[in-house]
């Protein structure tokens, strides 16, 4: 599909004569997630995919002007900035001089490369520059060995004090978030890395590859990033796209015929769940076990707040339809949701309570609808066993394989659009999101959209192959209800009296 709205990345790196990594492998994973690699190339190395064999920085006047004239021609400025080698420190100086200064306003992701996995490779002293160059990062990048040796951590030390004691230490210098890579552990079955910022810490596991995994996967992943990053996407969700990207990379390498390491594979956006990383999030649960299922299109799904809005919608062929009463000490909440659930049973409709498990299993209802935070306080297990279906929301790709871990009855996707119904933390996701994800859930798990979606946008929403689209005021808000649920349903349809 055509692009040609790629926003600026600029790329800081060594270039690799042999292809694999680097500043190339640089350009093209940037190209291929959506953005318009600039490069400004740090040094020139002779290296091949068994080794580094010379390397020579560039001339200082030659990167100091590289830098200047980088966004000349373009009316937009550099949205983001990828780091790899820096191998001079005269080259540090300049780079950092840029960031603090008319690249001030651009992320940047930086790759921090002290060694080469095979070869002779000399870095500039990035540990004495730490303090600046963590301060000007938005994503930083090391693997464990760099990790450790930036901290001045022994493996011991490692040991005994962990991952997330190790994240806290480059994060208390003012890093917004750092990404430690774990698949140069050979000793695990897995490549597991460990994702932490101010307030949220998680893990990302991808399985290894039988092999010496591929040449140029550190670059691909900083590079991702930045290229993420620079379209809006919040770090955590670029995060499990870039890794998913890199792991694809690695399954499937750019040359099959090769002697030593082969060089990553740059497949595009991942179109497979089965490439994207398991993520695990300390006291978010996860099931082995799905629960029960829903149709994969349940059509229109109205969110109303009384059991009256259920009555006066179902008897006009709503057959998805959720009571959210936000008020846990109102009189009769568990008259209304009583109430609710004979009258899905009696329409043979999909009746999903939000919120209110406990009672929705003591009143027998078709389902519940539960959000990130409800989760992790919910008793999983006996909503499971109880035979309700489980519906989630997320608000993300990152969220989006947390709910995956769980194997809910469906996923709400959002928000799609700007919304008045509720402060939301995170940004519209707007129909390409949904789209792709949307795709990534099909014949998995059924999907609904939500968020500020009105019928002028529905053929937009609908050729995304969502599941399912909920309205919280659309229908209620309208001048005459009926009338507008009538043409909503002729719209998106009902999803039959499969339950």
């Amino acid at each position: 599909m055509l692009n040609n709205k790629r926003p600026l990345v600029l790329v800081v790196a060594g270039l690799d004569s042999g292809g694999g990594a680097g500043i190339t492998a640089d350009c093209i994973t940037i190209h291929e997630n959506g953005g318009f690699a600039m490069p400004c190339t740090t040094a020139l190395t002779a290296q091949s995919l068994k080794q580094v064999a010379s390397v020579v920085p560039t001339d200082d006047a030659l990167f100091k002007k590289s830098l200047s004239l980088v966004s000349e021609d373009y009316e937009n400025k550099v949205s983001a900035v990828k780091v790899g080698l820096v191998s001079a420190q005269s080259t540090l100086d300049i780079l950092l001089d840029a960031l603090e200064n008319e690249l001030k306003d651009a992320a940047v992701i930086w790759d921090p490369v002290l060694t080469a996995t095979a070869g002779e490779l000399k870095s500039a002293d990035l540990k004495a520059n730490l303090d600046r160059i963590l301060k000007r990062c938005t994503i930083f990048t090391p693997n464990l060995p760099e990790a450790l040796e930036l901290a001045s951590w022994t493996m011991e030390d490692f040991e005994q004090k962990g991952v997330k004691e190790l994240s806290r230490f480059f994060l208390d210098k003012g890093l917004d978030t750092i990404i430690i890579k774990g698949g140069h552990n050979q000793a695990q079955s897995t490549a597991k890395d460990y994702f932490a910022n101010g307030s949220l810490e998680f893990f990302m596991e991808s399985d290894k590859k039988e092999g010496d995994g591929a040449h140029g996967g550190g670059c691909a992943l900083s590079s991702a990033l930045a290229a993420l990053v620079a379209q809006g996407y919040e770090s955590f969700d670029a995060a499990v796209l870039a890794k998913g990207y890199v792991y694809s990379g690695i399954v499937n390498t750019a040359i099959d015929e090769h002697r030593y390491r082969a060089p990553v594979g740059h497949n595009g956006f991942v179109s497979s769940l089965d490439l994207l990383p398991r993520v695990y999030e300390d006291g978010f649960p996860v099931s082995d076990t799905a629960f029960a299922p829903c149709p994969m299109r349940m059509g229109l799904y109205p969110v109303v707040d009384d059991a009256s809005w259920v009555e006066r919608l179902i008897a006009l062929g709503v057959k998805t339809i959720q009571l959210r009463i936000k008020d846990k000490n109102r009189a009769d909440l568990y008259d209304q949701i009583v109430r609710a659930v004979n009258l899905g049973k009696a329409y043979k409709a999909r009746v999903f309570i939000d919120d209110h498990y406990e009672l929705a299993i003591k009143a027998g209802a078709y389902g519940v609808h539960l959000g990130m935070e409800d989760l992790k306080e919910a008793d999983i297990a006996k909503i499971r066993d109880s035979g309700l279906r489980l519906g989630v929301s997320t608000h993300g790709m990152y969220e989006l394989l947390k709910a995956v871990s769980l194997k809910p009855s469906y996923i709400a996707l959002g928000h799609i659009y700007p919304t008045n119904s509720k402060v939301m933390p995170s940004k519209p996701q707007g129909v390409s999101r949904l789209a792709y994800m949307a795709k990534l859930m099909d014949n998995v798990i059924p999907t609904v959209a939500i968020g500020g979606i009105k019928k002028e946008m529905l053929d937009d929403v609908l050729g995304t192959n969502v599941g399912s689209v909920a309205v919280i005021t659309a229908i209620t808000k309208a001048d005459d209800p009926n009338i507008e649920a009538q043409l909503w349903l002729k719209l998106v349809g009902s999803g039959g009296d499969n339950v």
